[in-house]
Order: structure tokens, then C-alpha cells, then sequence
């Protein structure tokens, strides 16, 4: 009897542990996401509204790097239709929805007046591998604001973010309707399309602003 309470004992133990180093290691992880976004945008707005390469570059090694953007897809058009796209449809939808968040990005960057993020606190449920990351947003301008992602363990270990909430509500909440009726009504075509031309539109206008679209060197580097 004594063994098998020593045996639940040492089991409770090590999912306390690995609970406290998956915290541990998100919580760095996330801080220092926060903290380059910060710096970036504090020191370098000017730079990047005027170069929006160098930005694209700069989301795709920091932000996008910690987005799992194929679980943010598969939620927002349901399990049952993602399943039934092809590899390749998977693949574009996902690159579409990855196009979306940088656009959302990059109109945030337009609008950025000084705000610093900091990691507030992390909530991690190793069993179920999810989690949230509360984020405070500290304005020098308006009240500051919460926001958390949620977290997801991917197959390979990794603790990536699938979504965000804003005062109880959720990005993929608010999007997937519009997702999911496009694709009922007119089908996988229609919503890619919808996407893309969304994004390609978006992208013109901020790079022919820029004056990327008469650099050669530059033609052809994302978004641009």
C-alpha cells in the first residue's frame, strides 16, 4: 500500500515539475518576444512604415516564429472542412491566414504611439497542452489594455500561440463565421481568393508608398 501511495506521489511530483519548467520556459520565451516587439517598435517605427521588407522580415523571425498558423486555420474554418482540403489547400489557406496576421501587423504599426508589452502571467495545463499568456499593453495614451494568447503544445514540444482574446473575446471567435460561410456557400476557391486579394491589395498600397515597387533590388522580397 505504501509503495503504490510512493509511486502516486513521485508520479504528482514530476507533472509538477514539468508543469513548473514548461511555465518557466514559455514565460522566457514569450518576455522576450515582448520585449524585442517593444524595442522594434519604440526605436524603429519611422524605419519600418518606410521599409515594410525589413518589417516583414522582422515579424517572420520573431512574431510568426511563435505562431502556430495552422491550428489558428484549422479553427477558424472547423475541424470537419479542414480536413476534407487537399495538402496543397491546406498549405495556401495556411499561408493566406499567415498573410492576414502580418497585415493586421502592419496596420497595428501605423496606429503604434508608444505602447510597451510585457508578459503579465502564464497559465499552462501540461495535461491538456494548452495554456494562456496574459499580456499587459501599457499606454502612454489611453487606459492599458489585457489581452492573452492562447498557447498550444505542438507535436513537437514547442508551446505556440493559436489565438488571441481581447476582453473575453477571441480573434477566431469573431473570424470563423465569416470563414466558414464563405467556404459553405462558394467553396475553398472563393475564400482563398477572398484572402489573398485582401492582402495583396493591402500590401500594394503600403509598398508603392514606400517606393519599394521601383527598387529592382527590392522587387519580389515580401511582402513586397
Amino acid at each position: 500500500m505504501m509503495s503504490a501511495i510512493s509511486a502516486v506521489a513521485n508520479e504528482l511530483a514530476d507533472e509538477l515539475t514539468n508543469a513548473k519548467d514548461a511555465k518557466q520556459s514559455v514565460t522566457a520565451e514569450f518576455e522576450q518576444l515582448f520585449v524585442s516587439v517593444t524595442d522594434q517598435l519604440s526605436n524603429r517605427q519611422d524605419k519600418y512604415i518606410n521599409d515594410p521588407i525589413a518589417y516583414h522580415a522582422f515579424l517572420v523571425s520573431t512574431v510568426v516564429e511563435l505562431w502556430d498558423s495552422s491550428s489558428t486555420t484549422r479553427a477558424l474554418l472547423g475541424k470537419k472542412h479542414y480536413e476534407s482540403l487537399a495538402k496543397e489547400q491546406k498549405s495556401a489557406l495556411i499561408s493566406a491566414v499567415d498573410g492576414t496576421l502580418i497585415r493586421y501587423a502592419f496596420e497595428g504599426l501605423e496606429s503604434y504611439s508608444g505602447q510597451v508589452f510585457k508578459v503579465d502571467d502564464v497559465v499552462i495545463n501540461e495535461e491538456k497542452g494548452m495554456g494562456w499568456v496574459q499580456v499587459l499593453m501599457v499606454s502612454p495614451v489611453i487606459p492599458d489594455i489585457n489581452l492573452d494568447l492562447l498557447i498550444k503544445r505542438n507535436p513537437q514540444g514547442n508551446w505556440r500561440a493559436v489565438d488571441v482574446r481581447v476582453k473575453g473575446i477571441t480573434y477566431v471567435a469573431i473570424k470563423k463565421h465569416g470563414y466558414r460561410e464563405i467556404f459553405e456557400e462558394k467553396g475553398f476557391d472563393s475564400l482563398l481568393v477572398n484572402l489573398s486579394d485582401k492582402n495583396n491589395e493591402y500590401f500594394n498600397v503600403v509598398c508603392e508608398s514606400a517606393g519599394m515597387n521601383k527598387m529592382i533590388d527590392q522587387k519580389g522580397k515580401e511582402p513586397c
